[in-house]
């Protein structure tokens, strides 16, 4: 698991030459463009307090709709491009590789003005309304569920930003299936913005998804008639026919929260059923793994470098009782002594033999039924974890907000996206190697557990080509970037006074008005400079700006509130994220 940063809401699981990473080739030229300036510009033009005024170098919407920092079609006018050395004198650290300048270049000459058709939330209910009518029975209907992506598409999300979204929703809804079949959510409308959804046809049961809903969903509104125009009266009677028809009063979901959220280590674990701990995940699965590595039930891969630890590792396969894969990992902060897995490749201690290692944590990756693949953290007495603490494995490219943590869930997608990673062994050439190191039923032990190289390559190819499958059916190509960790940055970039206005679905007029008066004065200053605010600093205010500007919605605030992930909670505990949450 080892992802690197592309700040802009499309970005890409590692950069060119790290592993996992998509070949540049791969790549399109707004996500090289993109890594490149998140890479040499975000430390300093994100954030509250941004270097110049200037911290939106993460949102690209907001650079196209700008007028000044990207031109369409004309970097010799956009100062994006003006600023760069040696025309200009950015970045300060040093000038830009003449490459990666002309990368940009083409980037932006490619481009070509968004003219955006806005979709309002009022057409959004009435489209669905003639959906459920006409092509969903009456039966069914207390399981379907509807997503939507208006509000990126409002504030001016590219063309490749919409797409990256669609695929990153497709992957989720499927990651969090427990069905044995492939599920295609369906488009309700012509610009493929609103998509129905059947939680049965997920093995999500309705109370499981209503309450992860009722817990985290902090756009959840009702549409009242109290208005006297036409459209106000029309959404609220649409809204009352919707909660009628579905039992639910969730039953539209913005999909780019659902993908930054949904994939977050709770409301993750909670919407997969994964039982509290690892006990219950592998009596869930019918795993036994103690029994499995006594019995020779396993294959096995150790060796020193993982590319995400400095400290040696092992990598071990399973089989669930349905015969699908279920991979662990084991976990070290360090590579002496019990954790030196050359020395003890016979672990783990609750062993009780010979050769025991005693390592800190895993990483379990399981197979779903549907050949997709789904991830826990825990710690060496299965206790699950939302993190793995950094010092036994980390990403060098996370969001900054993750500090560098493997988050369960969201952080492994993007590892993974292109499969199980294969690693080389190197504890059978050892021990052939030192064979006198080991007593005669060690070294037939290692052998059985740690298998030739071409057959742990076969058992992992095997089990890729599930994935590969599945994820061919759903149209997502896995040596591409991650659309789910694009689809994450995307929503959590700086927002600004357009994407604001937007997120609560009134003019800007409108929003400066609300920002002459406190709590909005202070806490969201920065966009009465032109400048951006956080997802959190919406999170914190979202409920008290819609009730002040909108009298036709009524706002239901989540029992725990909305699921944020900052700094300030990611420092509050090395392994947990319960603080992550932003009361309402």
């Amino acid at each position: 698991m080892n992802t690197s940063t592309n700040a802009d809401g499309t970005a890409k699981p590692n950069a060119p030459g790290e592993e996992g990473a998509a070949p540049a080739g791969d790549l399109s030229l707004q996500e090289q463009a993109t890594a490149i300036l998140t890479r040499s510009c975000a430390k300093c033009h994100t954030g509250a307090t941004p270097q110049g005024n200037f911290g939106i170098i993460d949102n690209v919407a907001a650079l196209l709709d700008s007028g000044r920092y990207i031109i369409p079609g004309n970097p010799e006018a956009s100062l994006i491009f003006t600023k760069l050395a040696p025309f200009g004198n950015m970045p300060p650290t040093g000038a830009l590789k003449t490459e990666e300048v002309d990368i940009i270049k083409q980037w932006i000459q490619s481009l070509e003005s968004n003219q955006v058709v806005a979709l309002r939330d009022t057409q959004v209910l009435d489209l669905i309304q003639k959906d459920i009518q006409s092509s969903v029975a009456v039966a069914d209907q207390p399981q379907v569920r509807y997503f939507t992506l208006h509000v990126p598409n409002n504030v001016g999300a590219t063309a490749e930003d919409l797409e990256a979204m669609r695929k990153g929703f497709f992957k989720v809804i499927n990651s969090l299936s427990r069905s044995p079949v492939i599920v295609k959510p369906v488009a309700v409308d012509a610009k493929k913005l609103i998509y129905r959804v059947k939680l049965d046809e997920m093995g999500i049961p309705i109370n499981v998804f209503e309450s992860v809903m009722s817990d985290f969903y902090p756009f959840s509104q009702q549409y009242l008639n109290n208005v006297s125009d036409a459209v106000s009266i029309l959404a609220s009677q649409n809204d009352s026919s919707l909660r009628a028809a579905t039992l639910s009063n969730n039953y539209l979901i913005r999909a780019d929260w659902f993908m930054a959220t949904a994939t977050l280590p709770i409301p993750y674990e909670r919407l997969l059923q994964l039982g509290a701990n690892q006990a219950a995940l592998d009596q869930q699965l019918g795993v036994n793994t103690l029994a499995n590595i006594n019995a020779n039930r396993v294959q096995r891969a150790g060796f020193r470098n993982s590319g995400m630890s400095t400290q040696n590792r092992v990598i071990e396969r399973h089989a669930q009782l349905n015969g699908l894969s279920y991979w662990t990992s084991y976990d070290f902060s360090s590579s002496a002594d019990a954790a030196n897995v050359f020395s003890n490749p016979l672990g783990p201690v609750t062993l009780n033999g010979t050769r025991e290692f005693t390592h800190e944590g895993a990483g379990i990756i399981f197979q779903l039924a549907n050949g997709m693949f789904a991830y826990r953290v825990v710690s060496n007495a299965g206790v699950a974890l939302d993190k793995a603490p950094t010092s036994t494995v980390s990403q060098s490219g996370a969001p900054t907000e993750f500090l560098a943590a493997m988050v369960n869930g969201v952080s492994c997608m993007g590892c993974h996206n292109a499969g199980l990673i294969y690693k080389k062994d190197e504890i059978r050439l050892f021990a052939q190697t030192n064979v006198g190191d080991f007593t005669q039923a060690e070294f037939e032990k290692i052998l059985n557990i740690y298998p030739e190289e071409r057959i742990f390559k076969e058992t992992i190819d095997r089990d890729n080509a599930f994935y590969f499958n599945a994820m061919s059916q759903l149209g997502i190509d896995p040596k591409k970037p991650d659309p789910v960790n694009q689809s994450y940055r995307f929503y959590n970039r700086s927002l600004t006074k357009k994407d604001v206005a937007e997120e609560l679905g009134i003019t800007t007029a409108v929003l400066d008005g609300l920002l002459a008066n406190e709590p909005f004065k202070s806490r969201w200053n920065t966009l009465r400079n032109g400048g951006a605010i956080s997802r959190e600093d919406l999170s914190v205010l979202l409920a008290q700006a819609i009730e002040q500007t909108r009298i036709e919605v009524d706002v239901t605030l989540p029992a725990l509130g909305d699921f944020v992930v900052t700094t300030a909670c990611m420092f509050a505990s090395q392994v947990q994220m319960d603080n992550c949450v932003v009361a309402p």
